[in-house]
């Protein structure tokens, strides 16, 4: 009897156990990340290192919000340039605006796409939603070579713009195939009623299906910021000038040779 009790607390325990150590895991470098962008650049490396700052300071982040910090060489003598923490703000704002306008794009396709899928009869569109979910299956560096030459040909290399259309490309056929899923999801019988009271197509479309589907919309915004927000390899391929780098680009520069100023590289994370 004891001991089949004591089974599923044992169990129980392991369980706790498990998820403590992966959290752990998971949030430390988070942590140490948050902690080091808080210290004075003398305790960042001091010996043996400190979780906690014993100096709480905020010149890291004043510096990429001001630009004023400077890279020096190894030896602290000579100024080797410019900090990228002067370009950093500018690199906010140009994920914030990439990261909205590919979701505002995808969104909105996405929504009517899926609505005209299941609420209109025409040939394809059964297989159209496996189609887009097939196309996202395949790994976007496949597509970085032939979208970076139409931007070449149409003129929009080295602009916001052609981050916003290949994240499009990119997050457009998930978010789909998920709206897709959600709208088939709405009662038809909702929509007919507000039909037969009187209402037009479009104020159905606005007034009934948009709140219904609210959820799925969150859904897609949210894996369409992520995506869009996190992505190395476009903004890396099309991006030429400082000015027009996102931040998950500009953050790399902050390692300048054989020195790296790691307050400022955590603050910028």
């Amino acid at each position: 009897m004891i001991r089949d009790r004591l089974g599923p607390v044992v169990l129980r325990l392991a369980l706790y156990a498990s998820l403590a150590a992966i959290t752990f895991l998971v949030c430390f470098p988070l942590i140490w990340a948050l902690t080091t962008s808080l210290k004075p650049k003398a305790e960042i490396f001091a010996v043996p290192p400190t979780l906690w700052p014993q100096t709480v300071t905020l010149e890291n982040y004043a510096a990429l919000l001001s630009g004023k910090s400077q890279y020096f060489q190894a030896e602290g003598q000579a100024a080797v340039g410019t900090s990228p923490a002067q370009f950093f703000v500018r690199w906010f704002a140009n994920s914030a605006i990439v990261t909205f306008g590919s979701t505002l794009i995808s969104i909105t396709v996405a929504t009517l796409a899926a609505y005209s899928l299941t609420r209109f009869r025409y040939w394809g569109r059964r297989f159209v939603p496996y189609f887009s979910l097939l196309g996202y299956m395949i790994p976007s560096i496949i597509f970085v070579f032939p979208l970076f030459l139409m931007m070449v040909r149409i003129g929009l290399t080295d602009s916001l713009w052609s981050l916003i259309l290949g994240y499009v490309c990119v997050t457009l056929p998930f978010c789909m195939w998920l709206m897709w899923a959600f709208m088939r999801s709405i009662p038809i019988e909702i929509e007919e009623a507000a039909l037969i009271d009187g209402a037009s197509r479009l104020q159905v479309f606005g007034q009934v299906v948009l709140p219904s589907a609210l959820p799925g919309i969150i859904a897609a915004g949210i894996f369409s910021m992520i995506v869009s927000w996190n992505d190395y390899l476009f903004g890396r391929v099309f991006m030429n000038s400082l000015d027009n780098l996102t931040l998950t680009v500009g953050v790399m520069l902050f390692f300048e040779g054989t020195h790296v100023d790691w307050g400022l590289l955590m603050a910028a994370s």
